[in-house]
């Protein structure tokens, strides 16, 4: 199929069965939807002088007892609540992604609509779809322990500066040094997230639609990549214009209620919070979640078409093989 008809196939499944648009938005809620919102309002009050703004923002947020220990300890306790926490949403979102991806393969092959077998399946690729990411995410993990190491020294830097009266090129020398050390750290995986975005969804629905283990699954999307990786590229720079065109709009929203509201989480936090809240439940989940379906049709239908595997519900509850 020519990558136009395949183009054109997967965004007329997505339209037609709006189902799909409801296994998206819970794809966004679990973090899956690939189309997420945040508003960080800055704090700015020209009428201090920098110092004066530094010291300001700094004591309002640590307690006079905090030492430097104790909040690297906060800091890498927090590092692993997170883990704790992307894990959980690991295997969740797994189920979801798992029952998006048979359901949108079965209204595509058959026009059949089988909820509830399409959630059965994703169960039963919930643990290597989420071992299949484990694998995949271990650079991002290693550098990531890395970044939160130097965030903690930074963290014990800045109570340091509190400590001894902070100061405004005291605090951006710290902030420079860190800066770099992420940069240098997140460019080797800004190039791995880039090959995952072709990649992942692939292994993916080797996984969902062919039954195969977390190894076996890699392997498979490679092999499907290296023989079809013009279409592959097309379709994701397909999706990433869809998020860069959605993200637009988006922006220019939130920098609307950023002038219009002053919120900021200094001076107005109760205010920033909620602005937050419904700006990324309305637009990350809601719309973002629309477009997270467009996302599974699309890599479904071009998967389909790349492999000729057979029909998803013949194949889900196939034992795993080989890892």
């Amino acid at each position: 199929m020519e990558i136009g008809a395949l183009l054109k196939r997967g965004f007329t499944v997505w339209w037609r069965y709006k189902v799909l648009w409801g296994l998206g938005i819970l794809l966004a809620l679990v973090g899956r939807g690939g189309y997420g919102v945040t508003i960080n309002f800055g704090v700015s009050d020209p009428s201090q002088p920098p110092d004066e703004a530094v010291s300001r923002i700094l004591l309002a947020f640590i307690p006079e007892d905090l030492t430097p220990e104790a909040a690297t300890g906060w800091v890498l306790s927090l590092g692993l609540g997170l883990l704790v926490g992307w894990l959980v949403m690991l295997f969740v979102g797994s189920i979801v992604e798992g029952a998006a991806i048979v359901q949108t393969d079965l209204l595509d092959q058959r026009g059949q609509f089988d909820l509830s077998n399409s959630f059965a399946a994703g169960v039963s690729r919930m643990v290597p779809l989420a071992l299949m990411d484990l694998l995949l995410a271990l650079p991002g993990l290693v550098v990531g322990i890395g970044i939160l190491v130097a965030f903690g020294a930074l963290v014990a830097s800045v109570l340091t500066m509190a400590n001894d009266g902070p100061s405004a090129s005291m605090l951006a020398g710290a902030v420079v040094t860190i800066a770099g050390l992420i940069i240098c750290l997140s460019i080797p995986i800004l190039l791995w997230g880039l090959f995952l975005a072709v990649f992942r969804p692939l292994a993916a629905r080797a996984c969902v639609l062919e039954g195969q283990g977390p190894v076996a699954s890699i392997k498979r999307g490679w092999q499907v990549l290296r023989r079809n990786v013009g279409q592959a590229v097309v379709v994701w720079l397909v999706t990433f214009g869809i998020g860069l065109v959605y993200s637009l709009p988006v922006g220019a929203i939130g920098g609307v209620l950023l002038f219009a509201t002053g919120a900021n989480p200094v001076t107005s936090f109760g205010a920033w919070v909620i602005i937050t809240v419904l700006f990324n439940v309305i637009f990350a989940i809601i719309l973002g979640g629309v477009l997270a379906s467009l996302n599974v049709a699309l890599w479904t239908v071009g998967y389909r078409q790349w492999t000729m595997a057979a029909p998803a519900m013949q194949q889900v509850y196939a034992p795993v093989r080989g890892m």
